[in-house]
């Protein structure tokens, strides 16, 4: 009896510990899809073609091991740290960008990467909008319906749960008639179940036992609040750049305005980043920086194909020998390793690492904002003018862009776009002075309504 009951101890305790497991998450290319979408997508495409990060096709194939993997996907900066050389190869190739930390179990990233491995007909850019019909039909991927199968493994962990209790029970009653028969003192109730005797004293005291529930999941609940809330929250990313380009320098000492090198902020939805040509307006003039003397400039002559010693483009750049190029900025520069580091931008693009990215489902139009809303830059991106190095100022969540819509006045009276509005409002001032001063926020205008930036 007492083998038996030891066995069905041993049985119990083996589903408790598999089911949270199981039950977690499945394995399932369908989620992991979703996941890419949400945490993945604003980098990497699920094809061999590059974008911030690497492209993600074979990915499993190039690391050896897979627990490796998993550890470098959720917090690649606490996996630098073990010195594994493919992680420092990767990290050093694309210019120390470091990938944000996931909150992920193991089960969604290989869900993720069982969908990189199969994206089905979805291997065009990650970035691209995707029909949720046809999302819809390819169904769930894996072993199929484990419903049933999860139902059946709960009832026979109740059942082994009531069997282990009963037999318990009867296994004391006979110990119990043993020990009468042999002259010796029955087991008391207080018997050396640690789950019977941690029940019992819940039992006696409630209040306690409250209070301790209470602090448990207020607890799990806060935690679990925050971690839910800065999913997809990047406030603070301050990614390293191919070029030490100071916005300090630029922006704050020599005063030049955002529009000059974001040019299409007032015409487009997007702000652009400048290309190369912008730079050389003047630094084709400006061969040294007052911080990196010749290096970092070098960069972007090496990308161009600029001549500093000449003071012109060289001719067929695109046709040069490469190593010719590399021994001439080499010895333009006279340092052995800042030659090194200007050698991967000689005919080469820069390649600069995106900071600001909204979701895919949020629309966000940079010309609405600066030339009607009369934004200004500082607003999302803070003080711009005095970075070294520009990071992700605001959160940019939808409670933030809402209360800047509730807070922020419509700047009509001098906006030709609101002209009709203004019209109106001076035609009807007796209706303007019943909102008894009340600001005339973005708000009003249909600010708040969700297909202002949901479609």
């Amino acid at each position: 009896m007492r083998n038996v009951l030891r066995h069905a101890r041993l049985v119990l305790v083996g589903l408790i510990l598999a089911l949270p497991s199981y039950m977690r998450a499945e394995v399932s290319a369908e989620q992991g899809k979703q996941l890419f979408k949400a945490n993945c997508a604003r980098c990497h495409y699920v094809t061999d073609k590059r974008f911030v990060g690497p492209g993600l096709a074979g990915v499993q194939d190039r690391w050896s091991d897979e627990g490796n993997l998993l550890a470098w996907i959720r917090n690649s900066s606490d996996y630098l740290k073990t010195g594994d050389s493919y992680a420092t190869k990767l990290f050093e190739e694309y210019n120390g960008s470091v990938m944000p930390a996931f909150q992920l179990s193991d089960d969604e990233i290989k869900s993720i990467l069982a969908y990189i491995a199969d994206p089905g007909e979805e291997a065009a850019p990650a970035t691209a909008s995707t029909d949720g019909a046809a999302a819809a039909e390819g169904g769930q991927t894996g072993g199929g319906d484990n419903t049933l199968l999860t139902y059946i493994l709960i009832g026979v962990a109740v059942v082994l749960l009531i069997l282990a209790r009963s037999l318990n029970s009867v296994s004391k009653a006979l110990e119990n008639v043993r020990r009468e028969k042999a002259g010796e003192e029955p087991i008391q109730e207080e018997s050396i179940n640690v789950v019977g005797k941690t029940v019992a004293w819940m039992a006696k005291n409630k209040r306690i036992t409250a209070v301790i529930a209470i602090v448990l999941v207020g607890a799990l609940s806060y935690k679990g609040f925050v971690a839910l809330n800065t999913i997809g929250v990047y406030e603070g990313y301050q990614p390293k750049q191919p070029i030490a380009f100071s916005h300090k320098l630029h922006v704050g000492q020599n005063k030049i305005e955002c529009q000059y090198c974001h040019s299409t902020v007032e015409k487009s939805r997007h702000a652009n980043i400048p290309s190369a040509n912008v730079c050389m307006n003047c630094h084709k003039a400006v061969q040294e920086g007052p911080q990196y003397g010749k290096n970092e400039i070098t960069k972007i002559y090496a990308a161009v194909g600029w001549n500093p010693e000449k003071n012109e483009y060289f001719k067929d750049y695109a046709k040069m020998d490469k190593e010719e190029l590399a021994s001439f900025y080499g010895s333009y520069l006279g340092d052995e390793k800042a030659a090194a580091a200007v050698e991967p931008f000689i005919q080469s693009n820069i390649e600069w690492v995106q900071i600001h990215k909204l979701p895919d489902h949020a629309y966000f139009n940079h010309a609405q904002h600066v030339k009607v809303g009369k934004v200004e830059c500082t607003t999302c991106h803070g003080e711009v003018g005095e970075m070294e190095e520009v990071y992700q100022h605001s959160p940019l969540t939808m409670g933030w862009c809402i209360n800047c819509h509730r807070e922020t006045e419509v700047q009509y009276a001098t906006n030709g776009y609101y002209e009709r509005l203004h019209q109106y409002y001076k035609e009807h001032k007796g209706e303007y002075e019943m909102r008894e001063g009340q600001a005339f926020t973005v708000e009003k205008i249909g600010g708040l309504e969700c297909s202002k930036c949901h479609y």
